[in-house]
């Protein structure tokens, strides 16, 4: 396997346990992830893409993607304040324009992962997706990544 493919593999085994709530392998999981990695973070990037735009099929304005993180932060209750909102409007942003909005400027690597996990989860919930689209969903970034 070469350096992107392992890392790749990895991302999406993390993002996978956590879809999964198999939080004992997602802990397992995540001690694989290399933060100072060249590609460390593009393949859960490829997923939140994914997720978001599938979430917002037409796209979303500033003032819905500002809703949405609002909701999204109400719902997290105790550990809202670990992120940022202007953070995530512009993760959001990115990820509907997959990944290519101008002017993103990411917080450490960590963080940024760490968000977009959590925000895939929320997406992939609101999606209603079953374990077989969780995996399509996981296939086809895989197919980005590498691409």
């Amino acid at each position: 396997m070469t350096g992107a493919t392992s890392a790749t593999s990895a991302e999406l085994d993390v993002l996978g346990a956590l879809l999964a709530f198999d939080f004992i392998g997602f802990a397992q999981k995540s001690t694989a992830l290399d933060p100072h990695g060249p590609h460390y973070g593009q393949a859960v990037a490829a997923a939140f893409g994914l997720a978001a735009r599938r979430r917002f099929p037409q796209g979303a304005t500033p003032q819905e993607i500002s809703g949405y993180v609002d909701g999204f932060l109400g719902s997290l209750e105790a550990c809202a304040e670990d992120f940022d909102p202007a953070f995530l409007e512009r993760l959001v942003a990115e990820g509907l324009h997959g990944g290519t909005a101008p002017g993103v400027e990411h917080l450490d690597p960590e963080t940024t992962i760490q968000a977009r996990l959590v925000l895939t989860l929320r997406l992939v919930r609101e999606l209603g997706y079953g374990p077989d689209e969780q995996r399509e969903l996981l296939a086809e970034a895989a197919l980005r990544t590498s691409a």
